[in-house]
């Protein structure tokens, strides 16, 4: 997993500038963990070594911890600390998304490369699966998602755009950042709401060697439903992951105390 340049804080190591700080935290160690710097059956330094090592506080460094845990890269027990458990074969990238920036962040962490753009008329079929009306024209864009130019695709995308933004594809080739964000840019609209599903899927073999998997693999698909503060559909994504290197990790906090509940 790639680690950006980023500021030095401190005394500590030079992390990444941007996100979330315990995700910074888990892009740096998972490197090392997946390089083989930090190899299977090492122990991690002491909490209070690692907060010394990031600048950070001992919650913030706990979180880091937990999703590498999450990720199958390391365990740890309770006065034995932490020890590395994966070894980064194959390689699996932690998906850690729990807001729009984070969604940001994971879209300037990997690189997207289109194969195909077509307009296309949504038939009964595909209307179902986009919930929309039948006859609907979108902009489809297809192609694979990279962490390291060297290694496989982490997955295959397809991504379904209002036609009324059909313009944002002649952008698409030369944009860096997040396919929402350029949506935003485009229709002036600002995407507020992201709907995400995560269902079981096999890779067709249609796919299969682009993303250098075995055809009727067991997967991961990911669709998220991009909505502006109007509620207007812009972007309707579908992401398919192979399982042996993807993990998907989220947070789930408890409400408010003084919220009341339905």
């Amino acid at each position: 997993m790639p680690v950006r340049a980023g500021k030095k804080t401190g005394p500590g190591r030079a992390i990444d500038a941007a996100g979330p700080l315990y995700m910074k935290i888990v892009r740096a160690l998972s490197a090392d963990i997946l390089s083989g710097k930090m190899a299977v059956g090492a122990r991690l330094p002491t909490e209070a070594a690692l907060c010394r090592q990031f600048n950070v506080s001992r919650h913030t460094l706990r979180e880091a911890l937990r999703h590498l845990r999450e990720a199958g890269l390391i365990s740890s027990r309770q006065g034995s600390g932490s020890v590395v458990t994966g070894s980064g074969e194959p390689r699996r990238y932690v998906h850690a998304v729990s807001s729009l920036s984070e969604l940001l962040q994971y879209a300037r962490d990997t690189r997207f490369e289109i194969d195909r753009t077509a307009m296309v008329t949504a038939d009964g079929k595909l209307a179902a699966r986009l919930n929309c009306s039948p006859g609907r024209r979108w902009l489809y864009v297809t192609g694979y998602r990279y962490v390291q130019a060297d290694e496989p695709p982490i997955c295959w995308v397809e991504v379904y755009i209002h036609a009324s933004l059909a313009r944002v594809g002649t952008l698409l080739k030369r944009n860096t950042g997040s396919v929402f964000g350029l949506i935003e840019k485009q229709s002036g609209e600002r995407i507020e709401e992201v709907g995400q599903t995560l269902r079981a899927a096999v890779i067709p073999r249609a796919v299969a060697t682009g993303l250098d998997a075995k055809a009727g693999s067991a997967a991961l698909e990911i669709e998220r439903v991009y909505k502006s503060a109007k509620q207007r559909v812009l972007e309707v994504s579908f992401s398919l992951h192979p399982l042996d290197r993807f993990s998907y990790s989220m947070v789930i906090r408890r409400e408010p105390s003084g919220r009341k509940r339905a």
